[in-house]
């Protein structure tokens, strides 16, 4: 039972969750309006700089092997993020040929952000993984 509950509660569901959450505090932005689409810039980076290291949380868990997490917070995190960021900056477009770059440039950089967070965590809980099984192999 352990063993299917943590392939459950995994990072592909707390990804989902996310995905769900941005979905509902974007929604009161349907037609735009500009306050809250102000409010939306000002909390563009909660969901790189936030929510990809708390994926990493998933490690202080027990369940299946380290390696096959790792590799599915890194799958989660890099479609998770996409979908979430690319559904964020939809909502917060601002349809007016004078608004700048705007969400295109913030769908970019939330990217950009949330995939640096990816590769410095998976290089650290790859050192970790291998510090703590290097004498077991």
């Amino acid at each position: 039972m352990n063993r299917i509950l943590s392939y459950l509660l995994g990072p592909e569901l707390y990804w989902a969750l996310t995905g769900v959450l941005v979905r509902v505090a974007t929604h009161r932005n349907l037609p735009p309006d500009p306050a809250i689409t102000a409010r939306l810039d000002h909390y563009w980076a909660v969901l790189p700089l936030v929510f990809v290291p708390l994926t990493f949380a998933f490690f202080l868990l027990p369940g299946c092997g380290r390696w096959w997490l790792l590799l599915r917070i890194d799958l989660a995190i890099a479609i998770g993020l996409a979908l979430a960021t690319t559904h964020y900056c939809e909502s917060m477009t601002y349809h007016q040929p004078s608004a700048g770059p705007g969400a295109g440039t913030a769908w970019m950089v939330m990217l950009a952000f949330g995939y640096t967070l990816l590769a410095l965590g998976t290089a650290i809980a790859a050192l970790v993984i291998w510090w703590r099984h290097r004498g077991t192999a």
